[in-house]
């Protein structure tokens, strides 16, 4: 069984162009490192911007139970949003759509607006 963790992801500066970035993996911890610079590897954009990057919504993918690739679900979400509160707002209607359980880091629970 292979699982992958579709994300998102938002800058603790607002003021940058790329505050928010969506993106898919097998190990999200090890990727989110690479977002902040704290293991080698990971997306140019995100590793430019000085500061942190913080989960704030993450969508679990079996690829046993879906017919959809992951690529196509990425590429629904972040063509379809833009923006934080679009981004989160698709990301549970994209969980949804495709019945992909949400997982919500701790410390965004109290911060997410619905």
């Amino acid at each position: 069984m292979t699982v992958l963790y579709l994300y998102l992801i938002c800058h603790d500066n607002p003021d940058i162009k790329t505050h928010t970035y969506i993106g898919c993996t097998e190990n999200f911890l090890k990727r989110l490192n690479q977002h902040n610079c704290l293991e080698s590897g990971g997306p140019r954009i995100t590793r430019r911007a000085a500061g942190s990057w913080n989960p704030v919504l993450i969508l679990q993918y079996d690829k046993e139970f879906h017919t959809t690739s992951s690529k196509n679900i990425k590429s629904e979400w972040k063509q379809s949003s833009r923006g934080l509160t679009s981004r989160i707002k698709r990301g549970f209607e994209m969980a949804k759509k495709y019945k992909l359980p949400i997982i919500m880091p701790k410390n965004q629970i109290a911060e997410t607006p619905l």
